[in-house]
């Protein structure tokens, strides 16, 4: 028979537990997808006042390129997962790539089209800054990847701890098997020349 005591304190468990799966696998995604829309937007707000000040044409290959990926980050930033990357990955590889993406090469030569030296290194650090931050909401996101990444960094912990371990044991031991004794005199001894 459940006491009163043991009721309440099932139910506090089971409240604070779906709250706390509402929040883990509901508010914080949204939240983290605002967030990165978020910042996405003002890496483009920077690229358009950029245009704006007159370093770069709207109409430019470079601009309209990097517009047009950063506009799907904000669009599709939802589908920024480990599973759909992997996913697509292993579609690619079983597959082929049957559709080769043109937007490297396209960029590239919208790129090398730019005769400024500092225009064209100001559009790579936008397209850096726009990737790298791509990459930190597919990384940042995974629950799988946490508990890979966690797995890992205790596996090293402990293989650091056990070569630490074996490395004290075998110094312990030398030192224990000669003690005070000099292993040179050991060898003195043993030809005759220390008597």
């Amino acid at each position: 028979m459940i006491t009163e005591l043991q009721l309440a304190n099932i139910l506090q468990f089971s409240v604070v537990a779906i709250f706390g799966a509402v929040v883990l696998f509901k508010i914080l995604p949204e939240v983290r997808l605002d967030s990165f829309r978020q910042q996405m937007f003002a890496i483009r707000d920077e690229l358009f006042d950029f245009a704006a000040d007159g370093h770069i044409s709207f109409q430019h290959p470079a601009y309209v390129l990097l517009r047009r990926q950063m506009n799907g980050f904000i669009r599709y930033g939802h589908h920024l997962t480990v599973f759909r990357m992997l996913m697509s990955f292993a579609i690619h590889k079983i597959y082929g790539d049957s559709m080769p993406s043109e937007w490297q090469p396209d960029w590239e030569n919208a790129l090398n089209s730019i005769q400024n030296e500092s225009v064209r290194e100001k559009l790579k650090q936008f397209h850096h800054r726009g990737k790298v931050l791509a990459v930190k909401r597919l990384l940042s996101g995974s629950p799988l990847l946490w508990a890979m990444t966690l797995i890992f960094m205790v596996q090293l912990l402990f293989q650091g701890a056990a070569k630490g371990m074996r490395q004290l044991l075998k110094a312990a031991s030398r030192k224990t098997l000669t003690g005070p004794i000099n292993d040179r005199s050991i060898e003195e001894v043993a030809q005759g020349q220390f008597a």
